[in-house]
């Protein structure tokens, strides 16, 4: 079975990385309650996860998101981030860490402690290389359920993140693509590239892409509403052979001309908004 057909697979992929050291957050003084009520203390929990976004908090605090493969999407709340940057190294986004964390005094859990695993510094030497990360790390962010485990988003964006960091030059357009396109398979709504979505039919020269209908259409078939992007039968081709190949032989390869949205366009439509972060790539890129 082909690891696209197999979503599983990415997560056997991602393997574990050479150590690195381990930076480990201080705990808070003696007396310091870190903002927490006194009284007896409560019970940590540790979650190895991705940081994939920060928000800044009240005056001093930041709330961190992070993808975990056991629990999916989950947010802590780093009190006085903002103020003490030092105690707080590792909140930087893409970084792989274990995390501790308590129950609050409201819905968000408060960060005790953060252990740094792969702080992808290789990825923070090039402006472009970080651009997709943060693409990656809001994609599979955004897909990815709160509370619920998400073991397939979060291989696949370990292994995105993995390529990057390893990269010694600015990939190709066909990496984006390809989890892009994965992406939208693990979590159910596959685009169809290898046919017609309306008649079943093979693809023509000139074929369409409609992502209110999931993928590729016949000039004929396509719908009279909604987006309608023209592509040709090698565009779409090398789209679907993206999304079937491991993401660490897309480094370097590029795709035909085509519409470079037109996959971002299905994953909008899926969420119903589109990702911030990718109009920060677009704009890099051209």
């Amino acid at each position: 079975m082909h690891p696209v057909d197999d979503p599983d697979a990415a997560v056997r992929a991602v393997g574990q990385p050479p150590n690195r050291p381990v930076a480990l957050a201080p705990s808070p003084p003696t007396g310091d309650t870190g903002g927490m009520e006194r009284g007896p203390p409560r019970p940590t929990k540790e979650r190895d996860g991705i940081v994939i976004g920060r928000q800044d908090y009240g005056e001093s605090d930041r709330i961190v998101r992070v993808l975990t493969p056991d629990e999916g999407r989950v947010s802590v709340l780093a009190r006085g981030a903002r103020a003490d940057r030092s105690r707080w190294a590792g909140l930087d986004l893409a970084t792989r860490a274990r995390i501790r964390s308590r129950p609050g005094r409201t819905d968000l859990e408060t960060l005790v402690e953060i252990e740094v695993a792969d702080p992808r510094v290789g990825i923070r030497g090039s402006l472009e290389r970080l651009a997709l990360a943060a693409y990656a790390c809001e994609l599979c962010g955004a897909l990815a359920r709160e509370g619920h485990p998400e073991p397939r988003l979060y291989g696949l964006l370990e292994m995105a993140l993995l390529v990057l960091d390893a990269a010694t030059e600015d990939p190709g357009d066909a990496l984006r693509a390809g989890l892009e396109a994965k992406a939208l398979t693990f979590v159910g709504v596959a685009p169809v590239l290898d046919r017609c979505v309306v008649c079943g039919g093979a693809p023509e020269a000139e074929m369409a892409f409609a992502s209110g209908v999931g993928g590729l259409t016949h000039l004929r078939c396509a719908p009279s509403e909604g987006s309608i992007r023209y592509v040709t039968r090698e565009y779409a081709a090398a789209l679907e052979a993206a999304r079937r190949a491991p993401l660490r032989d897309l480094l370097d390869v590029r795709l035909p001309p085509g519409p470079a949205d037109v996959l971002h366009e299905a994953v909008a439509a899926h969420l119903g908004r589109a990702l911030s972060s990718r109009a920060v790539l677009d704009a890099l890129l051209h």
